[in-house]
């Protein structure tokens, strides 16, 4: 970004230091200069960053956009697990929205990854949601838009952060909730990374603030032991904090057509991850 903007303001001064301030000898030569510094800013530089960026191409503008702007875009970093069984899938309570969702949870910000995130990032605390407790230094963060992609690069190669996943799983069905699964059973799990999915750069409802969503998509790949357990939980049937619903109500966000009303509400991320792209409803 710094680069844009000293080509741009040395373009300009060149332009108008060569149409008020030299001869006319030496005009032509450095307005041209000027100009060809804006069409190395506008063509070149943008050509550029379009081809490096083609699969995010509206992702890119509209960060860039924001930027001039001087907002910030509210981060939020997950994995989430797809455990099916007999065509159903595990959902739990939210504990910040009155809906249902995958397990799975916010990544953490680990110590010593704070400095790097304000250092590299200028990155702020999410003040939308707490923070204490098990929420204590979730990847709930806002970032200047103008170094969003920056920032996305970074989390995406690994480095320096959570890669673990077996902690949310841990939280939300073995140590937590009456401890849903039995810790003999699940001393680990095994999964499958699937893909990830990016939101655009959207506005949060209610919220007053743009945000991109981010999600690591894990199947369960359960041992013998652990899907018989899995298998006696689905048998049980639902509760208030865990609900199994299949492909048609989790894409009907918990609307059953059989019987013509909600059921309970499950969180838009979760048929995303079903389907495995975002979409507006």
């Amino acid at each position: 970004m710094i680069r844009y903007i000293i080509k741009f303001c040395l373009g300009i001064i060149l332009i108008i230091v060569g149409y008020y301030f030299v001869s006319d000898n030496l005009q032509p030569e450095i307005i041209g200069a000027g100009i060809l510094l804006l069409v190395d800013l506008l063509i070149v530089d943008g050509l550029y960053d379009l081809i490096t960026n083609w699969k995010r191409v509206f992702l890119v503008l509209k960060c860039k956009y924001l930027s001039f702007n001087g907002h910030y875009i509210r981060f939020s970093m997950s994995y989430l697990y797809r455990i099916k069984v007999n065509d159903k899938y595990l959902l739990v309570k939210s504990s910040n929205f009155p809906h249902y969702q995958l397990v799975g949870g916010k990544y953490k910000r680990l110590k010593g990854t704070q400095s790097l995130l304000r250092r590299e990032f200028e990155a702020k605390d999410d003040i939308k949601l707490a923070t204490s407790g098990l929420m204590k230094h979730d990847y709930a963060l806002y970032v200047p838009a103008k170094n969003a992609i920056k920032f996305l690069d970074w989390f995406n190669t690994k480095q320096d952060r959570e890669i673990s996943h077996w902690r949310e799983f841990y939280e939300e069905l073995i140590a937590g909730k009456g401890e849903i699964l039995s810790r003999e059973n699940f001393p680990y799990v095994n999964y499958n990374y699937v893909g990830t999915i990016t939101t655009p750069v959207k506005r949060t409802p209610g919220w007053d603030t743009y945000e991109i969503l981010q999600y690591d998509i894990l199947d369960l790949i359960p041992t013998p032991k652990q899907e018989k357990e899995l298998e006696k939980l689905l048998e049980k049937g639902d509760t208030e904090y865990l609900k199994w619903a299949d492909t048609e109500l989790i894409n009907s966000l918990g609307h059953c057509k059989r019987e013509q009303k909600q059921l309970y509400k499950i969180g838009e991320h979760t048929k995303w991850a079903l389907n495995m792209k975002w979409s507006k409803d």
